[in-house]
């Protein structure tokens, strides 16, 4: 009967520390997210946001600003579409003619992207799709994200 008992406690003790399932999100929710929004450069489906982590289906149809984080590193698995990411180098910052800020990235790496492809910003590194083919979605996994 102790047996019994001991077995009894250990099986209430593992349900009360049970850990969440985890995220999911179909894939026809996220697309009807996307599709959802007004046309827009940029269109992002959030599917998780933690204080450690960023995850968003994000959708880009003209090239914005290069950036680069201070903190935490992203990953972009492309899902759709194609384009052309700089990494590295050195993120430069001016204002056009009409007095936009613009921030581009000088001496970085281009490379064309597309479907299955993945790209790996490590901290601290610029980064800038500076040419899109039409469109281009990725998902984006952003770890120790900090306060940018």
């Amino acid at each position: 009967m102790v047996g019994l008992t001991s077995l009894m406690l250990l099986v209430s003790l593992a349900a009360a520390q049970a850990v969440p399932p985890g995220t999911y999100a179909s894939g026809a929710d996220l697309k009807r997210t996307l599709e959802d929004q007004p046309a827009a450069p940029m269109v992002v489906a959030r599917i998780e946001s933690t204080d450690l982590t960023r995850v968003n289906l994000i959708h880009r149809t003209v090239p914005q600003n290069a950036i680069v984080h201070a903190t935490g590193w992203e990953v972009h698995h492309i899902v759709d579409g194609s384009g052309t990411i700089v990494t590295g180098g050195t993120l430069v910052r001016s204002v056009d003619g009409s007095g936009a800020r613009v921030a581009t990235i000088a001496e970085g790496e281009s490379r064309t992207v597309s479907t299955g492809d993945v790209i790996i910003v490590p901290a601290g590194t610029p980064h800038w799709y500076s040419q899109i083919d039409g469109w281009v979605t990725y998902l984006e996994i952003r770890y120790d994200p900090g306060t940018n």
